[in-house]
């Protein structure tokens, strides 16, 4: 067991290392977590719970880290510190290779004119130059729908001699603030 956790911690120190330096060691190895007393029973702490299975045994394993001990570097456990120290640095072949992946991306769009219902008789008299009375009003944005999900409001038009439409506003729907 002595070997699997010195494994072990080596993998936590390398996990920690872009936070802070560790420098781990396994001082005693103790089955019944009634006798472990590190802190005081009132003491903050991180209790992070590991489901193990060596050979046919399983069980968990607890590691307990005291709130004393992460106070120095909570402020880096936030991911607005991530996001402040990840760099801003754009690498010219990477957004290159990734523009190229991009190109080659099929997207389905569509616009919905709006929609009606009709019965199956109706439908099957339809004839050339009948009229289908829609729920759109005339004055009212379309909806540019891509991969069959609802995206922009959009409002129709013509560019050089082709139908076009021009994207109004993004699709806020029930979900999305």
């Amino acid at each position: 067991m002595s070997r699997a956790f010195e494994q072990s911690m080596t993998t936590l120190e390398e996990a920690w290392s872009s936070m802070v330096e560790i420098d781990t060691t396994l001082e005693e190895l103790e089955v019944n977590p009634q006798f472990v007393q590190l802190v005081s029973p009132n003491e903050t702490v991180v209790v992070i719970t590991l489901n193990t299975s060596i050979g046919d045994a399983t069980g968990m394993i607890n590691i307990c880290i005291p709130h004393i001990v992460l106070e120095p570097i909570i402020s880096k456990l936030s991911m607005h510190y991530w996001m402040q120290t990840q760099t801003s640095e754009i690498n010219p072949e990477h957004y290159q290779n990734l523009s190229q992946n991009l190109k080659g991306v099929d997207v389905d769009a569509k616009v919905l004119l709006g929609e009606s219902t009709i019965s199956i008789e109706e439908f099957l008299n339809l004839a050339q130059n009948d009229v289908i009375s829609l729920d759109q009003q005339i004055d009212e944005p379309l909806i540019m729908m891509t991969n069959d999900e609802p995206k922009f409001y959009v409002q129709p038009g013509k560019k050089k001699q082709n139908l076009a439409v021009q994207i109004i506003e993004e699709f806020r729907g029930e979900d999305d603030e």
